[in-house]
């Protein structure tokens, strides 16, 4: 009896080491999987993970990013969504995901939260860094309109008809 609890312990401690650590891609893909079945909490922990484990790996960028977008969008949690994608620009400076994430901050500040100084503020930091990037007329057209109604806005005015 005595040996079969020791072995029991040693097949467990190895299962619990085997579960431990998954790659980069699988965190990655749990939490794409994880979220589209609405286990948020799940889907978030996988991402936190991935930036943990492999904070130096090609999809951390993108992970903190999406962690934002979780925040916003699925949590409707938008300082968690603002501290996550300023976590992109200060942790992955030069990824694919820093123009983006500079522009959800401004998006968000504008748009949910109506704090249209700080706004422009962070617009204005996307056009000093990003000047010709695809989303830059979008910024301008921002920071043209911040604070501005809907049916004051002549491009937009049909949409609230």
């Amino acid at each position: 009896m005595k040996y079969i609890i020791i072995w029991f312990s040693i097949i467990s401690l190895m299962i619990i080491g085997c579960e431990g650590t998954k790659t980069a891609e699988e965190y990655f893909t749990v939490a794409e999987v994880e979220r589209n079945a609405k286990n948020i909490k799940v889907s978030l922990e996988n991402l936190d993970n991935l930036i943990k484990h492999y904070p130096e790996h090609a999809l951390a960028p993108q992970a903190q990013y999406l962690l934002g977008d979780i925040y916003m969008n699925d949590l409707r949690d938008f300082q968690n969504a603002i501290i996550s994608y300023n976590k992109v620009l200060e942790n992955f400076a030069g990824s694919a995901h820093e123009a983006q994430a500079q522009f959800m901050v401004g998006y968000v500040q504008a748009n949910i939260l109506s704090d249209f100084e700080q706004a422009k503020v962070t617009y204005e930091i996307f056009l000093e860094k990003f000047p010709d990037h695809e989303l830059a007329p979008s910024v301008q057209f921002e920071i043209e309109n911040l604070g501005k109604d809907i049916n004051d806005i002549p491009v937009l005015k049909h949409i609230a008809s």
